[in-house]
């Protein structure tokens, strides 16, 4: 699954001022590389986003769908080993003027594969996991749930760095989306790891943060998209998007850098576009299925 007052269209000056400082500082820092995503067998992780608008008048019945269906679904893919965890979460804000989806679907996964060409339930899986299911129940749950809301988009996503895959499920995240100059990619994926992380994790000792994370896009390809990489920054606290703890985690580095030279390198690598904040509604993973 980087965060600072909801950056995308509420972060006043001097938190902006202090964001970039302290990416600056951390810049000359020695520090240890941060692996991709650690799992069994070390195995890369991808992660499919799927955005949903609710019709009007129709959030309740389709929030109850989600979680009386939908979830036995995911529950029983998670027991096969399908998939590493499925996570449902409403969009609180969003960084654009019009907010085109309410809710966001986000499976976790191995399976590059499985993730792009099953982006949704068959009927085979379907009948498996909900017990008792009549022989038609799988049209009319289709029929029922796509009356309820409308697909807006779907993307896929390689893990690049961050997550601590034993850190318990978090209330809310913000998704920062970030746009590389061209040419600067790994460039940037190194400066997330190295200097963006280790004062995250300072972060979180200072309980600002519970977990964080970098992903690539990598699906859908479009030489006009406006992000190809978000960040998401845990928290089990709203006070967190007031409150986010830079300085104290800034103090926490040692420092001894030109600002303005290191601050040049920083801003030549990305900029930031928008941000989401999103609150979890269901799940299914390790904390809550066996």
């Amino acid at each position: 699954m980087s965060a600072n007052l909801f950056r995308g269209y509420c972060l006043h000056s001097l938190s902006r001022r202090l964001f970039i400082l302290i990416a600056s500082i951390a810049w000359l820092l020695i520090l240890t590389p941060i692996a991709d995503a650690q799992t069994a067998g070390n195995q890369q992780v991808f992660v499919s986003a799927t955005f949903f608008k609710v019709k009007p008048g129709k959030n309740e019945a389709y929030v109850d769908m989600v979680k009386n269906t939908a979830h036995k679904v995911l529950e029983y893919r998670f027991k096969q080993k399908a998939i590493l965890g499925w996570y449902f979460y409403e969009v609180l804000m969003t960084g654009d003027e019009e907010k085109k989806y309410d809710y966001v679907a986000v499976t976790v996964s191995t399976n590059f594969a499985d993730l792009v060409e099953y982006p949704t339930p068959t009927r085979d899986l379907y009948m498996k996991a909900v017990s008792g299911a009549p022989k038609d129940g799988f049209d009319k749950f289709v029929a029922q749930i796509n009356d309820l809301r409308t697909l807006v988009k779907r993307e896929v996503y390689i893990h690049r760095a961050g997550i601590n895959e034993n850190t318990p499920v978090s209330k809310y995240v913000q998704i920062d989306y970030m746009k590389t100059v061209p040419g600067k990619v790994q460039d940037y994926i190194k400066t997330e790891r190295d200097v963006y992380y280790p004062i995250h994790q300072e972060r979180i000792k200072l309980h600002a943060l519970t977990d964080w994370g970098l992903y690539e896009k990598l699906l859908p390809v479009s030489i006009n998209a406006d992000s190809d990489f978000v960040t998401a920054n845990f928290f089990d606290d709203l006070k967190s998007l007031i409150d986010p703890k830079y300085e104290e985690a800034f103090n926490n580095i040692p420092h001894n850098v030109d600002f303005a030279k290191m601050t040049e390198m920083v801003e030549q690598l990305r900029k930031m576009v928008r941000s989401d904040i999103w609150k979890l509604v269901d799940y299914v993973d390790q904390n809550n299925t066996k």
